[in-house]
């Protein structure tokens, strides 16, 4: 999974539960997905601009 479709399901999934924590998410995100993200990983890429460069990310 690339980062900008990572970060289009994180932000699908956050508009669902409005207010819920990084980490919460997280969990939500890896019970659908099975991909394990922190609740670091997750604040970082919601708080990531639409259009980027492509970074180097290890996630």
């Amino acid at each position: 999974m690339n980062r900008p479709e990572l970060r289009r399901q994180l932000q699908a999934l956050a508009r669902r539960h409005p207010g819920i924590h990084p980490y919460t998410l997280a969990l939500r995100f890896q019970a659908q997905t099975g991909r394990v993200l922190t609740g670091q990983q997750v604040k970082q890429l919601l708080a990531e601009p639409g259009n980027h460069r492509k970074q180097a990310a290890k996630l």
